[in-house]
């Protein structure tokens, strides 16, 4: 896979006009391969990825699963990865789980394999480092949003070792 920005988001829940004007963020800026980080919920959403390259993981609100990978199948630009899935983007490495199982998240962050860990669930946008890993929530364009928080997406720069997040 090659690509210096990849966007990333989560928690979409069904929410069909944030998450396409998400999409229209990443289109305006030319970003073309996504990481989805879980809680799509439908997988009647997944139509909306047309003309991305998906790497999706299962959150604790994708129940029809085996929809969801039947779906990704039949439209061929996703990859739905299960529980967690580990990429690399011309040769940076990067781990991608929905958050809500913290051990989880804290092996692939704590063990230094990846520079980014990015993750969900919490409906919180969030950049933290530990040592060399950088773990990145991008918040949530559905659901519950408990902290008042705007609605957002991602755009991590591999090269630069960046992200920025961006309001809908």
């Amino acid at each position: 896979m090659s690509s210096s920005l990849i966007g990333v988001l989560s928690d979409t829940h069904n929410n069909t006009a944030n998450t396409q004007a998400a999409l229209d963020i990443f289109r305006a800026r030319r970003v073309s391969q996504l990481v989805h980080c879980g809680d799509i919920t439908s997988p009647l959403l997944l139509e909306q990825f047309h003309g991305f390259w998906v790497w999706l993981v299962k959150g604790n609100n994708d129940y029809d699963w085996l929809g969801m990978r039947s779906e990704a199948r039949r439209l061929g630009n996703i990859q739905y990865m299960g529980k967690d899935a580990q990429l690399e983007f011309d040769g940076h490495k990067i781990a991608v789980c929905h958050g809500d199982d913290e051990s989880l998240v804290n092996v692939l962050a704590y063990g230094g394999l990846f520079e980014w860990v990015l993750r969900g669930h919490s409906h919180r946008h969030e950049l933290d480092q530990v040592g060399d890993t950088k773990i990145l929530n991008p918040g949530a364009l559905g659901g519950r949003h408990p902290y008042g928080e705007e609605r957002c997406v991602a755009i991590v720069d591999l090269e630069g070792r960046d992200a920025t997040f961006v309001t809908l």
